[in-house]
């Protein structure tokens, strides 16, 4: 069977069905992931360090949800969850009989709007998270959001379960591991993120990965990339 790549946009949830290779590196996400593996129903939460690879040569069905869906659909906040995988059964017992069925019968893409989530949740959170994504300062986000910088890290501690400054690092640091993939030189790559130079882009991808960037590039593999750890089974 062929790895299938499904992106869905629309609620902010993507469904994939793929067998990790050993030895690669998943990347820091500030999304939670919803993973059908070995016949059970993991949840795990944002990841806040890079790590090798979780379930080498298993078949997986997974759904990456989107942070503020995910608060919303769980009903509980994000920083309890930080680094952290749980069976759902834990958090939301209700939905495991019906979400376990329709993995079970390879209909895991079905899944891709959660049930219970409303079209526009927690949109402070929302707007200040793009915002720093397009790389506004902290001070600037929170203001535009009317709310002071400790009161922002509140409001992301419950909806990300980060703090804005580490949602901004692992943000940054993907979109410039997924440029320098693409075959530009790591200073290009740092520049684009928004690095102040390649410098700093090395000294936060040592901290977030423990590893070099020169290392980190060629064994990455994320969803956002998934064709290159992802093969047919």
């Amino acid at each position: 069977m062929r790895w299938v790549w499904q992106s869905v946009p629309l609620h902010g949830v993507m469904f994939i069905r793929f067998r990790p290779q050993a030895n690669r590196l998943a990347m820091p996400d500030v999304c939670c992931d919803l993973v059908w593996v070995r016949g059970q129903l993991i949840l795990s939460g944002p990841a806040s360090q890079g790590e090798h690879i979780s379930w080498p040569d298993e078949d997986v069905q997974l759904l990456n949800i989107d942070p503020l869906v995910a608060r919303e659909w769980l009903g509980v906040p994000l920083s309890h969850l930080i680094d952290h995988r749980i069976p759902l059964q834990e958090i939301r017992s209700d939905l495991c009989g019906p979400i376990a069925e329709l993995f079970h019968s390879g209909q895991g893409a079905k899944l891709v709007r959660p049930p219970q989530y409303s079209s526009r949740p927690y949109p402070r959170a929302a707007v200040a998270a793009a915002a720093i994504r397009r790389g506004h300062r902290l001070e600037l986000v929170a203001s535009r959001v009317a709310l002071s910088v400790r009161q922002l890290e509140r409001v992301f501690a419950d909806g990300f379960g980060l703090t804005p400054r580490a949602y901004r690092r692992i943000v940054r640091m993907r979109r410039a591991i997924e440029v320098a993939k693409s075959g530009q030189t790591l200073a290009d790559a740092a520049l684009s993120a928004g690095y102040a130079d390649q410098s700093h882009f090395t000294r936060e991808v040592h901290e977030l990965m423990g590893h070099s960037p020169r290392s980190v590039i060629p064994n990455v593999g994320n969803l956002q990339d998934a064709h290159t750890y992802a093969r047919e089974y």
